[in-house]
């Protein structure tokens, strides 16, 4: 027989014995489920067989969407899993298995001489298993010193990024770029913020365009002038008020995708990235002197420490024209 023949019985084979660990997840699609059941590490029989319940389990109730999600979700959690089983024995449970002292003795262990991001991306993972499944609290990493903190667009790249918005082929497509460009370089939105935002949310008051910031950091952001104009263009001839400022499939796990797949497949000389307009925005604010709380509030922070990979790019102050303020000659305003 075929090895081509041989695979496919041994899915259909294991597809079967597993099937009743796919309704835990009713809406898993099919290619998702095809690459957990095929998926087999570089590990034991022995080891294999003991975990792989508890890892299908794990990945299901995950609830995949996408096939870089899912093997990365399946790589990481069955190396994971077999290591704890091998080194405690434990009970194969969520509780017992995602702690925080097995992530760490882990990443000790196994995963010493891995880079610095690899080690990051997996404690990521971990950690992401055990906040939706769990109930323990997994310390994050700090984010790898390699990736650069984002520096703000010159005049010319912005004027790039308008130009290659103008340039795309279909208005929905224009829209979605000025959409992008708008909300989070006019009013300094991340992408779950982005791509969450409604046509309801876009007020104009007295001539000034603001946007109800919806999710966790609620609150009312003015649009910087001349991003509001850009913002409104993406709004033109819409009237469903219901309707999302961008428009794309969204996926559950993670919603803000459908941002970076049309920057990918519309792509320009300069990515208009929306973390790297968020910051823009948040340089030019504290460039323009806006005082620490009001920029803490509608920048959404919680924290002064997320103003810190900013404050690096920011103007250097003269101190001389801030004498009179910090003798108390003259009153803030």
């Amino acid at each position: 027989m075929p090895s081509k023949d041989r695979l496919n019985d041994t899915f259909l084979a294991d597809s079967a014995t597993y099937a009743h660990l796919r309704v835990l997840d009713p809406g898993l699609p099919d290619h998702v489920w095809e690459v957990i059941v095929r998926y087999r590490p570089l590990l034991s029989t022995l080891q294999w067989n003991a975990v792989r319940e508890f890892t299908i389990i794990t990945a299901v109730r995950m609830q995949p969407r996408t096939f870089e999600t899912v093997r990365r979700l399946m790589t990481m959690s069955a190396r994971f899993n077999v290591w704890v089983w091998a080194a405690t024995g434990t009970e194969l449970t969520i509780e017992r298995v995602y702690t925080h002292n097995n992530v760490y003795l882990f990443l000790q262990e196994r995963l010493a001489k891995h880079s610095e991001i690899h080690r990051w991306g997996v404690v990521r993972q971990l950690g992401a298993i055990t906040d939706a499944l769990g109930t323990a609290s997994i310390k994050r990493l700090p984010s790898p010193k390699r990736n650069p903190r984002r520096r703000p667009f010159t005049l010319a790249e912005v004027a790039a990024l308008h130009s290659w918005a103008a340039s795309l082929t279909t208005n929905f497509k224009r829209q979605n770029a000025l959409a992008i460009l708008g909300l989070a370089g006019g009013a300094g939105l991340r992408s779950d913020e982005v791509i969450e935002t409604r046509i309801r949310d876009i007020e104009i008051i007295e001539g000034r365009v603001f946007v109800h910031v919806p999710g966790i950091r609620a609150r009312t952001v003015p649009v910087r002038t001349p991003w509001n104009r850009t913002l409104l263009r993406s709004l033109d001839g819409r009237t469903e008020t219901d309707e999302f400022v961008f428009r794309g499939w969204r996926l559950d796990e993670y919603r803000p995708r459908a941002i970076q797949t049309f920057l990918t497949e519309h792509p320009s000389r300069i990515r208009a990235t929306v973390s790297r307009l968020r910051a823009s925005w948040v340089i030019t604010q504290i460039d323009n002197g806006l005082p620490l709380p009001v920029l803490m509030k509608i920048a959404g922070f919680t924290a002064t420490a997320s103003l810190d990979k900013h404050l690096v790019h920011a103007q250097p102050l003269d101190l001389g024209l801030y004498t009179g303020l910090i003798i108390g000659e003259e009153i803030s305003r």
